[in-house]
């Protein structure tokens, strides 16, 4: 039985913990979301605030506080994006994405196999699953950062395709693993299908909302939670379709975010956002983030970590951090500045989608010595890149201070 005044006192703390630590990321530059995590690790894995029971149940909601998460958070991401510009930068974030995703599982899986003897097929499936950012983490990151609109939009479109990649390919090579055969062009076709379904629902459920918003009164004093159910409505139809739902959910908050730019170039009647809308988003965004964020610290297992997890652990780390630098030079060295390009390199951290990508092989009957550490490989990951991310953003943030303060004495002078 769940003590009522202990639990009221816990989400009380939590939310406040959240105002004050996206206060604490405005002044300071130190994430706030490393600082959650390790809260959540206080109450859950290390003094067991929250019985086991509570924690076990609190697991088996993970799908559901991920979908919720990444809805919310990619619903504000896209809501400030500015439509051309994305539309100017897709091709740019897809290459990015696609390279980052790839170097990432390959490389991943070329290390695991001559430096920890993993078969090569496991090391990839290993790199598959860790090979794509967390955008309920990057997101809210990059929006608060020093960033420019051009590496916002490339962070924010990457950290919202990656997914797909992420799943396909994992789910292909278990496949492979289980079925010993594979079909390149399935595997193509559901990428492009997953995106399409997205794109095409997310533009065309925003239109329809905006024409409802801007032409029906009775809206008016509701619009925001009508927003939000209209945008499960749509992340639930894009998944039933087999599209990608938090892709969807971006298009959507993009659709909405720049609808006086669009009506206007189609000649149509104009609308702009209720800036209480806004206010109330933002919010929601908080209250979201500081939640998932101390949950996934309360869900964290210590128990399954071994030293041998661990190294293989930071080697992947040491990978993806690696891909991400060569990935951000190669790409962007002549359209974007050294800052922005550290930017990119310092916002590498995982979520919650690769701790669910890494329960798959096990729930599919793929059960090995390799597979039962996958699990303890992926949190770890999880829990160390958004330490890695926070202080190398905190770094690269740092830097941007340094030099504006002499550029600033410079003028003086």
């Amino acid at each position: 039985m769940v003590n009522t005044l202990l639990f009221l006192l816990l989400m009380s703390g939590i939310f406040l913990l959240g105002f004050f630590g996206n206060i604490f990321f405005k002044k300071t530059k130190i994430s706030d979301i490393l600082i959650l995590i390790f809260v959540g690790m206080l109450l859950g894995p290390i003094f067991h605030l929250i019985p086991i029971n509570i924690v076990e149940l609190l697991k088996s909601f993970t799908p559901i506080f991920a979908a919720v998460a990444l809805i919310i958070l990619l619903f504000d991401g896209g809501l400030c994006l500015n439509f051309n510009k994305v539309v100017n930068e897709i091709k740019n974030s897809f290459i990015f994405t696609i390279l980052i995703f790839l170097f990432t599982a390959g490389i991943s899986g070329v290390f695991l196999h001559y430096v920890f003897g993993v078969e090569w097929i496991f090391g990839f499936l290993a790199g598959s699953i860790i090979g794509g950012t967390s955008s309920a983490i990057v997101i809210p990151l990059v929006t608060r950062s020093s960033a420019g609109e051009k590496t916002r939009i490339i962070l924010t479109l990457e950290s919202a395709m990656t997914d797909v990649f992420c799943v396909v390919a994992t789910i292909t090579i278990a496949g492979l693993i289980v079925s010993q055969s594979i079909n390149a062009t399935n595997i193509a076709q559901g990428i492009f299908s997953a995106f399409a379904i997205a794109t095409v629902i997310g533009l065309v459920g925003g239109l329809i909302w905006i024409k409802v918003l801007r032409d029906y009164t009775e809206t008016k004093d509701f619009d925001y939670l009508l927003t939000l159910a209209f945008l499960f409505l749509l992340y639930v139809a894009t998944e039933y379709l087999n599209g990608n739902g938090a892709f969807c959910a971006l298009i959507f908050g993009l659709v909405l975010g720049n609808a006086s730019t669009i009506l206007k170039a189609f000649k149509m009647k104009e609308f702009t956002m209720e800036k209480s809308m806004s206010h109330f988003q933002t919010e929601i965004s908080l209250l979201i983030k500081t939640f998932f964020f101390v949950y996934l610290g309360i869900i964290i297992d210590l128990t399954i970590i071994s030293l041998e997890t661990i190294l293989i652990s930071l080697g992947l780390i040491v990978v993806l951090i690696i891909v991400r630098i060569l990935a951000a030079k190669l790409l962007f060295s002549k359209s974007l500045n050294k800052t922005d390009q550290n930017i990119i390199s310092a916002l590498h951290a995982r979520g919650l989608a690769a701790a669910v990508l890494a329960t798959y092989p096990i729930s599919i009957g793929i059960i090995n010595d390799f597979t039962n550490k996958l699990v303890a490989v992926v949190f770890l990951v999880i829990l160390i890149t958004n330490i890695t991310t926070t202080i190398y953003l905190f770094l690269v943030e740092k830097g941007i201070a340094k030099e504006f303060k002499i550029k600033a004495n410079n003028l003086v002078k």
